[in-house]
């Protein structure tokens, strides 16, 4: 069970070499560097930033599995702020297999969901002039532009709805602002950790940090990691309001995330040994893959469930179904992931 929770909450990092320190830098309050790329795939060019616009530049590649999981959240900020926002993905070839026709086949897939700006770089020159010189190891990360053309903030786009209403309003404090977002969530990393022990005493903790912490209480990880504390207080009715509340997201933006989560907990046979609320979960997995049938996670999580709920049969259709999803070089490690969850299933 820490496994999963922990990739709920954690990013992938890739790792690189140690940096010289005569390399350029970058930081906030910086200019931001010219984007150098070699293909805008999808949306105008953008040739340079322009006065009075707020830009997020969002490295990412297509195997990292973190980045396209904060795609949707991206589309909506580029919604929300679209008279002075403009997102970029941006992405460079790599050896990986992170190529301009990996690239091309998967926004061909997806142009309809991920509707911002989308810029391929055959060379690495872009990200050595952000990712390096601001020394950032991990993706997906994100570097806000704000109005005057320099770097406001560099980070996880996870926190960018706490930055860019700032940033476009003109009342972000950088580095004052930046360390508040760090305090926060040093001081909910602290309760979690707490409840994997103590979940009884972390629970009044959660909730003075939710009244604390307004914006990060609205965000949806927040509503994800509340839920989890919940069932592991065995507060299953306060558990099943918020989980609702999260599918009831998903159902506004006609997205899988967040909602899918509520059915990933509720199935999960460690967080929820009495199967409280199954048809709350059935509901939630089943929405979630309308919004998207290839997604391997929510079969595995619905073949999870229907073995919760005692049909096997329907948890073997959703294991075919993991396993046809899979691209041919992991059709194998999924076949055994579905092999063991169907034998060791109850």
């Amino acid at each position: 069970m820490r496994k999963l929770i922990a990739a709920i909450f954690l990013a992938a990092l890739a790792g690189t070499p140690a940096r010289a320190a005569d390399k350029p830098t970058l930081a906030v309050g910086d200019p931001a560097p010219k984007l150098k790329v070699t293909t805008w795939v999808q949306g105008e060019e953008v040739k340079d930033f322009a006065p009075g616009k707020v830009y997020v530049v969002e490295f990412w590649a297509t195997w990292c599995g973190p980045c396209i999981a904060a795609m949707p959240h991206l589309v909506e900020l580029q919604e929300e702020f679209k008279k002075d926002l403009v997102v970029i993905g941006l992405t460079s070839k790599d050896s990986n297999g992170n190529n301009k026709e990996s690239v091309d086949k998967f926004l061909e897939k997806n142009k309809a969901k991920f509707t911002y700006r989308f810029a391929f770089c055959e060379d690495r020159d872009t990200d050595k002039a952000y990712m390096e010189a601001a020394k950032q190891d991990g993706i997906p990360c994100s570097f806000v532009v704000d109005k005057t053309g320099k770097i406001a903030y560099i980070g996880h786009p996870m926190e960018l709805d706490l930055v860019l209403p700032k940033v476009v309003a003109g009342t972000w404090k950088g580095k004052e602002d930046i360390e508040a977002i760090e305090k926060s969530n040093k001081d909910l990393e602290a309760i979690m950790e707490l409840a994997e022990k103590k979940p009884e005493e972390a629970l009044p903790k959660l909730a003075v940090f939710e009244l604390t912490n307004p914006l990060k209480a609205k965000q949806d990880m927040f509503g994800v990691q509340k839920m989890v504390l919940l069932m592991k207080s065995k507060k299953y009715d306060e558990a099943k309001v918020v989980g609702e509340a999260l599918l009831a997201k998903s159902v506004a933006k006609k997205t899988p995330m967040p909602g899918a989560y509520t059915g990933m907990i509720l199935a999960d046979k460690e967080l929820n040994p009495d199967k409280k609320n199954l048809d709350l979960a059935l509901k939630s997995l089943d929405t979630a893959i309308s919004f998207d049938d290839k997604n391997i996670g929510l079969f595995l999580a619905a073949l999870e469930l229907q073995l919760a709920l005692g049909d096997k049969a329907k948890a073997a259709e959703f294991g075919k179904k993991a396993v046809a999803a899979s691209e041919d070089k992991q059709k194998a490690q999924v076949e055994k992931i579905v092999e063991a969850k169907l034998k060791d299933g109850k």
